[in-house]
Formats: C-alpha cells, sequence, structure tokens
C-alpha cells in the first residue's frame, strides 16, 4: 500500500514487563532481558524503533535500573521510565512522560496525539514493519477523519503460517480469531491516544484475558464485559468467536454460519462500546509481529529457528 504519515513523528512506549510477577518470567527472569541471537529482547526492539523515521523519542518502562544497563547511553531519543505495578499502570507511567516532553515543548497537552505502543518481548520485530504499521493506522485515520483511540494490530493467518513446523524443525502454531474474511491473530503492536478513552482501566482486564484460546479466559472475559455499560455485545463477541474455533476444531457444519456472523466491524465496535472509544483493527502483513516470546516452548523454539525466520519478510497481499 502507498506509504501514509501523521504530520510528524510519533513517540513509541515499549513495555518492558516487571521483575514483580513470577507467573509472566521465563527461565526465571523478566522475558525483556533474555538473550536471543545475540541480543537481549528490548534492546532488540528498541534498536528497531531507533530506525524508524516516523518515530520521535522511545519511552521504555520497566525495571529502571536493568533497562539502564541495556539501554544507558544508547540515543538521546531512548527515555528510560521506571515501573510502578501492572501493564496499565507502567503505560501510563510512559504516558505520563511522553506528556511531559510534549508540554516541554509546546507548552500544552494534545488529547489527539498518537502515541505508539509495542511490547519488548518480540524477537522477529524490524524497523520496516514498524514503519508499515504506523503508515498503515496513519492511512485509516485519514480516511476515516475519526482519529481512533486505538488501532490494535492483528496478523492474517497468511503470514502467520511462514512460522509453522516445516522440514527445518519445530514452529510456533497458534489459534486465530476466526472472522468472516479472513483468519487473525493478536500482533503485539498498537497506535492509540489514550486519554480519548473514557474506560482506560478495562484494558487491563483484556490484557489479563487476552489468551482467550483458554475456556476459564473466556468466561471470566465474558463476566466482565457483562458488568459494563453495554457489554452485552462484546460479551456475546466473545462467546461467539470462541464457539467458531470450536466448530472449526471439530469441523462442525455450523462453522460457515458462525463465521459470517464475525465481521471485524462488529468487534469493534462491541469493544468500542466497552473501552469507550472508536476502535480499529489494522493488519499488518509481518506476522512476525505476533510471535512474542510467550512462553518457555516459544522461547526455546524462536531461539532455535531465529535465522530461518530472523529475514522473513511481509506476506504479498
Amino acid at each position: 500500500m502507498p506509504k501514509h504519515a501523521y504530520p510528524s513523528p510519533i513517540d513509541a512506549i515499549v513495555l518492558a514487563g516487571t521483575d514483580d510477577n513470577p507467573r509472566r518470567m521465563i527461565r526465571g527472569q523478566n522475558k525483556a532481558f533474555l538473550e536471543l541471537g545475540g541480543k537481549v529482547l528490548v534492546r532488540r526492539v528498541v534498536d528497531a524503533l531507533l530506525d524508524v523515521e516516523s518515530v520521535a523519542l522511545i519511552f521504555v518502562v520497566g525495571p529502571k535500573m536493568r533497562l539502564e544497563g541495556v539501554l544507558g547511553g544508547l540515543s538521546p531519543r531512548v527515555v528510560i521510565v521506571e515501573q510502578v505495578g501492572k501493564m496499565l499502570a507502567n503505560a501510563w507511567q510512559a504516558i505520563y512522560a511522553s506528556e511531559a516532553r510534549y508540554r516541554e515543548l509546546h507548552g500544552d497537552d494534545d488529547p489527539q496525539r498518537p502515541l505508539l505502543f509495542l511490547s519488548s518481548d518480540l524477537p522477529l520485530i524490524s524497523a520496516a514493519a514498524i514503519e508499515d504499521f504506523i503508515s498503515r493506522c496513519a492511512y485509516e485515520d485519514d480516511r476515516s477523519g475519526l482519529n481512533y483511540s486505538m488501532l490494535a494490530g492483528v496478523a492474517e493467518e497468511a503470514s502467520l503460517n511462514r512460522y509453522n513446523n516445516d522440514e527445518r524443525g519445530e514452529g510456533i502454531d497458534r489459534p486465530c480469531v476466526h472472522l468472516r474474511d479472513c483468519r487473525v491473530r493478536l500482533a503485539n503492536i498498537y497506535v492509540g491516544r489514550p486519554r480519548t478513552l473514557t474506560n482506560q482501566s478495562f484494558l487491563q482486564t483484556g490484557f489479563d484475558h487476552r489468551k482467550a484460546e483458554k475456556l476459564k479466559n473466556v468466561i471470566s472475559l465474558t463476566w466482565r464485559f457483562l458488568s459494563q455499560t453495554g457489554g452485552w455485545q462484546a460479551a456475546w463477541i466473545t462467546l461467539r468467536l470462541q464457539a467458531t474455533l470450536l466448530a472449526f476444531k471439530k469441523r462442525h457444519g455450523l462453522y460457515q454460519r458462525l463465521c459470517k456472523g464475525n465481521a471485524s466491524t462488529r468487534i469493534e465496535k462491541a469493544c468500542g462500546t466497552v473501552l469507550g472509544g472508536k476502535i480499529r483493527i489494522v493488519i499488518t502483513p509481518y506476522g512476525g509481529l505476533s510471535l512474542d516470546a510467550d512462553n518457555e516452548d516459544d522461547f526455546r523454539i524462536l531461539s532455535q529457528r531465529f535465522d530461518d525466520w530472523i529475514d522473513i519478510g511481509p506476506v504479498e497481499s
């Protein structure tokens, strides 16, 4: 697609996890500091961001002393922010830091200013993938004239299939969300205007239960949706997507009927109602943005296949 751009480079926020949650660690440590391909993961992400023309300052939030050990002195564009708690609280610390820098330069705040959000455990990330995603988000904002509150990256199944098992060795095969026109999986990259979301606290709930292939997460997320104003739509969509996945696995005849009702616009509307803002799903052709170091097995496979996968580019549209 033709390149689009925001009026000026946007700040990036990298979530580098916490040292305080043993359930989120791999091999006994915060995933951001795992080494792969001779470089720790958070350094790999920041290096990619530094090569992106559309990115201004890079705010990395996590355990500050450890981050300074791998990022200190790297570039004046990199700002390290101390962790304060869970994902959402940490994200806001970085947002506050970005807003403070913006006020220093411009004298006021701009709630419509877009920010780039991404996780720190993306071994297959590249500057080209980030630049492409920002361009796609700028296009969606320009085309709609809406200035979306959140533009969520997803990777299509075709871009993920290249990381499945092959003749060279093991692969990573994760369940997809089955939509009417395609099958997708969340990528770990977003562009957002968090000040325009009226129910920001629910983002933490969505993050905690994002692994929706687990039935307990589906049930818990559905229940939490029902506690929100207008959340019945999101609850229904969540259950419908899970039923579609189950029907697909069992090759049930109901699968096609369920898929027809899984329009991306319905999902965007339901999520927007719960979060209190306009949401847009943005497809990235770079499947590697969906492959994070999620658990011990995934990290082992990513380590084994890194040389095979690091140069995989975008899937042809």
